[in-house]
Order: structure tokens, then C-alpha cells, then sequence
């Protein structure tokens, strides 16, 4: 586990131009079988006018990835007909697209919140407590971020921004 940490953080990124919805689209479609098991919906928001984004498409595919399913896990006791995860983005002022993954699980606990990108913290059961982690150093090669807040009306909303390709 921690020769997959230093790895994510001693490689450089391999970034060139790509649009933000082929990444999505790929994450989805690895993630739908998941999804349907779980008895949940991915779905994607994004506008038509978001610019290319500069990244790894590799990393984001696995941000993407852990997020998804980490929402989709986390909606197991929530009604079946709102069993929905949401992928949306927008253009920030920054040069910057920022990505949201919403669900609609039961939210974070007090203690979750302070932990959350903990190396080896998890609420889950058969979880390492890696993948948040490796996620906020995947968001940060790329000169981003990762954070989250509650989603109003249940459930949480993890944001990651990506730099838009230079001119």
C-alpha cells in the first residue's frame, strides 16, 4: 500500500488535452455493472460547453471510479428508487473544471469528516482506507483539489478540480 501511495505521488501525471465527458462516459461504463448489482443509477450531468480539461485520463478514470462507487456504497440503505449518483461539472473562474459526484447515502458522521482522507481511515467493513487518499494526491498532481460538503436533503457531494488545457 505504500509503494501504491508514493507511486501516485512521485508520478508525474501523463496530462494532455481530453474532453471531461469521454472520462466520464469510461468511468461510468466500468462502474454500471456495480451500479445495477447495488440497484443504483449513475448518472451524467455535464454541459455541452465545458472546455477541455488537461489530465491524466488514466488518474481522473480512477478518481471517477473510487467516488462512484464510495456514493453507490454509501446509498445501501437508502430507498431504491433514489438510489441515484450524479456526475456534474462546471467551469470555474480559476482555469479550472471543477467535478461533483453526489449521492444520496446517509451523509458523514462528525468523525468520518475529520478522518475522511486519513491513510487507512474507512466506514466500510472490506475497505483499506486508500482510496480517498490516493484521490486527493491524484487531484492535487493535477494542481486541484478534493473536498466534499453535505448535500442538502441527505447524502454527500465530493468535489475535484481539474485545470482546463493552456491556450
Amino acid at each position: 500500500i505504500r509503494r501504491v501511495r508514493e507511486f501516485v505521488k512521485k508520478s508525474e501525471p501523463r496530462r494532455h488535452a481530453v474532453a471531461l465527458a469521454t472520462i466520464v462516459d469510461d468511468a461510468i461504463g466500468f462502474v454500471e455493472i456495480d451500479a445495477r448489482r447495488h440497484g443504483a443509477q449513475v448518472l451524467s450531468q455535464l454541459p455541452s460547453d465545458l472546455p477541455a480539461v488537461f489530465a491524466d485520463t488514466v488518474m481522473v478514470e480512477q478518481v471517477l471510479l473510487n467516488l462512484v462507487k464510495n456514493g453507490i456504497e454509501a446509498m445501501a440503505e437508502t430507498p431504491a428508487d433514489e438510489r441515484i449518483v450524479t456526475v456534474s461539472a462546471r467551469r470555474l473562474e480559476t482555469a479550472q473544471v471543477e467535478v461533483s459526484v453526489a449521492d444520496r447515502g446517509v451523509g458523514l458522521s462528525d468523525e468520518a469528516r475529520e478522518k475522511l482522507f486519513s491513510p487507512f481511515y474507512t466506514t466500510k467493513n472490506e475497505g483499506m482506507g486508500m482510496g480517498l487518499n490516493i484521490c486527493r494526491s491524484i487531484a492535487e498532481l493535477h494542481r486541484g483539489r478534493l473536498g466534499f460538503e453535505s448535500r442538502p436533503g441527505g447524502g454527500t457531494i465530493f468535489n475535484f478540480s481539474l485545470p482546463v488545457t493552456p491556450p
